[in-house]
């Protein structure tokens, strides 16, 4: 699974202007109606998903990446929203520091092991220390997908 894939320039947000993890996780939601990949009549039932699945257990990870996320029969394809916070966002992540790094990830409902395989995947690039700072250091959505490619290929050649 390549993140690239299924990012770009409209499906990336730098430091978007939320108080909380609710309010980004809507955000992010709001980009994928945006961009077509959520049709906006499901907007409330996919919210519901996700704040469902971040009250049950928090999608932060730690090391300031927090993977908000649902499987869910509304879409046809994976989709995707990177979004990039500067300040850090409180997420209850296990080791309760701020998040800088949140990939939104809806999956549809019938492809429960791609979301699985997904998931891990994105945990797995977001563990490394050098990619983190990178895209912490990044300057706007075309830097992010630059940084990403480079460390994917990085990763196909290990």
């Amino acid at each position: 699974m390549v993140l690239t894939d299924y990012l770009n320039k409209k499906t990336i947000l730098i430091n978007p202007p939320v108080k909380d993890r609710w309010e980004l996780i809507e955000s992010m939601l709001d980009v994928a109606i945006k961009n077509k990949a959520v049709k906006s009549e499901y907007r409330e039932t996919i919210k519901k998903t996700l704040f469902e699945r971040e009250k049950s257990m928090s999608t932060g990870i730690g090391k300031g990446v927090a993977i908000p996320h649902c499987s869910c029969p509304y879409v046809d394809d994976v989709v995707m929203i990177l979004a990039l916070s500067k300040k850090g966002i409180n997420f209850d992540s296990i080791d309760n520091l701020p998040v800088h790094i949140a990939i939104l990830l809806i999956v549809p409902k019938d492809k429960i092991s791609q979301h699985i395989k997904t998931l891990a995947n994105i945990a797995k690039l977001m563990s490394d220390d050098a990619l983190r700072e990178a895209l912490s250091n990044a300057k706007d959505a075309q830097d992010i997908i630059k940084i990403l490619k480079e460390y994917e290929q990085k990763g196909k050649k290990q």
